[in-house]
């Protein structure tokens, strides 16, 4: 399959935060160059129900703290394609939003109010051309998300379950192991 624009979702297991703390957080970051990539500027998005959240934009990537699907958690979606297999995009994409989320969970200016939850995260299609919602997209696309699991978790029992959802919006799949998997455990 080949599939460039796609979404990950990792859920925090907590939202006690104040979340305008992120903005100064994510300035400092594209101010010391704490991520791979070009990052270019943050967005306040919070006004808008179900919306983005706070955001670190880069070139490559959009990051985002954000309550899509009444869920609190960190989101990167892809921009720009790169070399290798749709599953290995997801794996870079996965481990690159895990870098973020660590940084993020370790960050001493939100007093450890922060964990996201490594062994759990959604994906969604943004290429409707290519993968529309339907279950013969989900048929070709379950392989890609099985042999990406594999690689993030090893050994780790996972399911990956589509998630239903109306036909207009994106082909959306929920990947998940049996415990809880620190976000750090996946950036390496």
């Amino acid at each position: 399959m080949d599939v460039e624009r796609f979404y990950l979702k990792f859920f925090a297991r907590e939202n006690a935060i104040d979340e305008t703390g992120f903005i100064p957080i994510f300035h400092d970051w594209i101010r010391l160059k704490s991520l791979p990539g070009t990052l270019i500027d943050v967005a306040d998005y919070r006004h808008v129900p179900d919306g983005p959240g706070i955001m670190l934009i880069s070139f490559e990537i959009n990051y985002a703290m954000e309550h899509g699907g009444g869920q609190f958690g960190l989101s990167a979606q892809r921009k720009l394609g790169s070399d290798g297999s749709h599953s290995e995009r997801i794996v870079e994409l996965a481990k690159r939003t895990a870098l973020f989320g660590s940084l993020l969970e370790a960050d001493s200016r939100l007093n450890g109010a922060l964990t996201l939850d490594g062994g759990r995260f959604l994906y969604a299609a943004n290429d409707r051309l290519r993968l529309p919602n339907t279950a013969d997209a989900f048929a070709a696309l379950q392989p890609d998300l099985q042999a990406a699991a594999a690689t993030l978790y090893g050994d780790q029992p996972f399911t990956v379950k589509r998630v239903e959802n109306d036909p207009r919006e994106r082909l959306t799949a929920l990947v998940e192991t049996s415990g809880p998997v620190p976000i750090a455990a996946l950036a390496g």
